[in-house]
């Protein structure tokens, strides 16, 4: 396995994704969070998980099917801290990968580096206020939105 940790500073994109503020919808975090797992996952040549929300059991915070075609790391995020979904979707690339365990220590901790410049990153360039689209139905052959 080949750990690449690319020097960062705050004022860099690390080209991981970012990572919204904590106003963003859960499951937009989740799918960002899984593009950077992802990205580091590929770079450090190791096997690529798919990641989907929730599990099939209601009563697990975490699966992690292996099969031939490859592994999917399921992760429950209602009514869990975030940064909870955020470690179960890390150790799940661990476990489909059965890493030594100081493979695993080194591999965790630049996971956790990636998502957290990558959520830095985000609230340095969040200047700008937010802007919400409402569709209204179409009138008279008009779309209106606000």
């Amino acid at each position: 396995m080949k750990i690449v940790n690319p020097q960062l500073d705050g004022n860099q994109h690390n080209g991981y994704g970012s990572l919204s503020t904590i106003e963003s919808a859960p499951s937009v975090r989740f799918a960002i969070v899984a593009k950077i797992l992802t990205q580091v996952s590929a770079r450090c040549e190791i096997e690529v998980p798919g990641f989907k929300s929730p599990p099939r059991s209601v009563e697990l915070d975490r699966t992690v099917r292996r099969q031939s075609s490859g592994s999917v790391v399921s992760v429950r995020i209602k009514d869990r801290p975030f940064e909870a979904v955020i470690g179960d979707m890390i150790e799940g690339v661990i476990l489909c990968n059965g890493l030594p365990i100081a493979t695993a220590g080194k591999l965790r901790n630049l996971m956790w580096s990636a998502v957290m410049q990558s959520e830095r990153h985000s609230e340095l360039t969040s200047k700008s206020k937010r802007t919400a689209v409402v569709h209204h139905p179409v009138i008279n052959d008009n779309v209106e939105a606000a």
